[in-house]
């Protein structure tokens, strides 16, 4: 089965990732490109394949199966929720909503829909994080200490992650990254967490984040991100017998070689994981969840919902200046 798919939003990161894979896929076809601007709909739609083009609406309206958004976060859940009530799939780019609140109402107008969902955090499909898995299981001993580093120079002035009303800012744009690296390698939910963020006094946005979280059994870890920074996009797992160390971890080009260094004994043994099109994996491995090709490879609800469960800890412990427990939050 072909899937027809819907987009909503012209983005930077549609553009970059989400279209080029479109047009090489077996698995699905641009059916409709929606935009604010009918004009830059009807330019995308005849540039990536298609003659179907329109508004936001125009693509729920539509007969798509699934429908791809890539709008700023703070318009996620209306759209999210239209499309979800319209029958439809949903690829939502990260951050999934700007609350937990937020999440869980799309999450309920998926379900009653009976339509699936995940969030667009697309580097936890690369193959490297296989093969991390592969070395924490063989090498590394009781794992214990997990530390994130996702940070870049500042964006222009006129970039959204500067836009307070639009769901801008560091947290959402940037640390979800680690945070949820950081739930992968521990395969479980933190139980507590100490945040601090740094906002810009023009833009009223956060713009550095540094978040310690506790985990069951003493592991921690710990995060910082930021927009003011040297570009690096890592992260180390410290163990009883050994570490490990990414190159490039989060946004990895497609024709990009990265490495994993494992330290041990006094050495460092480099592994060159090929190049791999982390966001067209994660879109492969949706469309064959949603037509039933294979089984999920995680719970995808879940895990959004798990996501913006922390994430809003994190804004409570930096609004209350306190460490905050993920149990103080009402399901």
């Amino acid at each position: 089965m072909t899937l027809k798919i819907g987009t909503i939003g012209c983005s930077r990161v549609a553009e970059k990732y989400f279209f080029p894979h479109i047009n090489s896929s077996e698995n699905a076809d641009i059916e409709f490109v929606g935009s604010r601007s009918i004009k830059k709909a009807e330019e995308w739609a005849k540039k990536y394949g298609s003659n179907k083009f329109g508004d936001y609406a125009d693509v729920i309206n539509s007969n798509v199966d699934v429908v791809y958004i890539s709008l700023p976060i703070a318009l996620h859940e209306e759209w999210a929720i239209k499309a979800a009530n319209a029958g439809k799939h949903v690829l939502c780019e990260k951050s999934s909503s700007i609350s937990y609140q937020s999440a869980k109402k799309m999450l309920q107008a998926c379900k009653n829909n009976n339509v699936r969902i995940l969030e667009g955090l697309a580097f936890r499909f690369h193959p490297q994080h296989k093969q991390i898995q592969n070395l924490i299981n063989e090498e590394l001993g009781n794992i214990q200490n997990f530390y994130g580093i996702f940070g870049f120079p500042p964006p222009p002035e006129n970039d959204i992650r500067w836009k307070k009303e639009l769901g801008g800012g560091v947290l959402n744009d940037v640390t979800c990254y680690p945070i949820c690296a950081s739930r992968i390698i521990f395969q479980s939910e933190p139980v507590s967490v100490l945040a601090h963020l740094e906002f810009d006094k023009k833009f009223q946005v956060d713009k550095l984040a540094d978040v310690f979280l506790k985990y069951k059994d003493e592991k921690t870890a710990f995060i910082s991100s930021g927009f003011n920074n040297y570009y690096q996009s890592k992260y180390d797992v410290w163990g009883s017998n050994a570490k490990i160390s990414t190159k490039r971890t989060y946004a990895v080009p497609q024709n990009y070689k990265t490495s994993i260094y494992l330290h041990k004994d006094d050495k460092i043994f480099e592994t060159v994981i090929p190049p791999a099109d982390q966001f067209g994996l994660m879109f492969d491995t949706f469309c064959s969840v949603v037509t039933n090709k294979t089984q999920n490879p995680y719970d995808f609800e879940k895990d959004l919902l798990d996501q913006a469960k922390l994430m809003e800890s994190i804004r409570i412990s930096n609004e209350e200046k306190r460490l905050v427990s993920l149990s103080d939050l009402k399901d």
